[in-house]
């Protein structure tokens, strides 16, 4: 980063007038950023116009959260004799910096999705979750999926394993136990460098590393995958939390991304599903969803449905786009309702399974806000 210049001042002026309280000088006193605020003006290298040496703002200080709307400062050796004006709600980040903030804020897509159940594995589960919570995996009895599911999938498995010959998808419990053992395994692979982790981690423990805990961030892995830009806002409370997140948008910068909790038909404690019921259900969660996601606060609902039978998926689906056909014009701050499924694929080992994401992103044509991302 020390390598490159991005501005050269041209003159006596500032290069750049921002919206803070401090006005950053060259060694020599010649000012270079008038209004400065240093967590606007990122790892951006200013050439000074009266002893040419370069000053360097630094770096985005740890704990705090990544700007959501930047212009990136490329390496430049044009003189600046006019200075650029930076609205408040803007950051200046240097193109050595962006690329440092991509590789630490963007999920690390784990190298393999396959995993093997074995006591090893449930082994590295356990010993995630104590240096995650600070407290060892509870013993959860054959009732306990709801109480804490992390902690009943592991012991379900391990009195598989004991018992003897079995398969992960052997029955619903069983292939319900290896979702959650995969996916919470996914989550600590793919966010736990991330600068927010702890309070990621917080956040999904609150429900016991269940499938609806470990949905929004399947969600924002799954929307960096297809080329979006995922921002985490700052974490609310003690300890921190992260309810929500934002994706990048042409228009405004940022769109939310509003997880909701669509257990009604959730196996094995939900009820039975038929399309009416479906549909009722559904058209119950995008009209509750009007007080977090309207016009003023434009965004996407993200519905988590968790662990169902095959087909009801295709089903949820098509409930979502009949009742978005004929609500949707009654929130047209609503851009699309996206179910967000954590599911497992067989392999010829019976004892191993692909973990995976399903998204599916459905747009409200009556959507009259920002641009949609991407």
């Amino acid at each position: 980063m020390a390598a490159e210049i991005h501005f050269v001042q041209g003159g006596d002026s500032p290069v750049l007038i921002g919206a803070g309280s401090e006005t950053l000088t060259c060694a020599c006193g010649n000012a270079l950023i008038a209004g400065y605020d240093p967590l606007r003006f990122l790892g951006v290298a200013i050439q000074c116009g009266g002893c040419a040496a370069v000053t360097t703002t630094l770096a985005l200080p740890d704990g705090q959260t990544r700007p959501a709307q930047v212009i990136i400062a490329e390496p430049s050796t044009a003189p600046r004799t006019d200075p650029m004006t930076v609205p408040a709600h803007i950051a200046v980040i240097g193109s050595g910096e962006v690329e440092r903030l991509r590789a630490l804020y963007r999920p690390r897509t784990p190298a393999s999705n396959t995993y093997t159940v074995t006591d090893a594995l449930l082994d590295e589960a356990a010993a995630s979750f104590e240096r995650l919570c600070h407290a060892a995996l509870p013993a959860i009895d054959a009732d306990g999926l709801r109480e804490h599911a992390l902690g009943w999938s592991v012991g379900h498995l391990r009195a598989r394993i004991t018992a003897g010959p079995w398969a992960c998808m052997e029955d619903v419990p069983t292939a319900n136990a290896v979702t959650h053992l995969t996916g919470f395994l996914h989550f600590v692979a793919t966010w736990s460098h991330h600068p927010l982790f702890p309070a990621m981690a917080a956040t999904a423990a609150e429900r016991g590393f269940s499938l609806h805990g470990l949905a929004p961030f399947a969600a924002a892995h799954a929307m960096t995958m297809t080329g979006s830009v995922v921002n985490f806002p700052t974490p609310t409370g003690y300890p921190g939390r992260v309810e929500s997140f934002d994706v990048s948008a042409a228009a405004t910068g940022t769109v939310l991304v509003q997880p909701a909790v669509f257990d009604r038909f959730e196996l094995p404690f939900g009820r039975a599903w038929e399309p009416a019921s479906l549909l009722a259900a559904v058209s119950e969660a995008i009209a509750a969803a009007q007080g977090r996601i309207n016009l003023r606060n434009p965004g996407i609902l993200l519905l988590s449905p968790g662990t169902a039978m095959a087909a009801f998926d295709e089903a949820l689906i098509e409930a979502v786009k009949a009742a978005l056909a004929s609500l949707g014009r009654k929130n047209r701050g609503l851009m699309a309702v996206a179910p967000i499924v954590l599911r497992l694929q067989p392999t010829p080992d019976p004892l191993t399974v692909r973990f995976g994401y399903g998204l599916f992103p459905l747009v409200n044509r009556h959507y009259s806000g920002a641009a949609l991302p991407g």
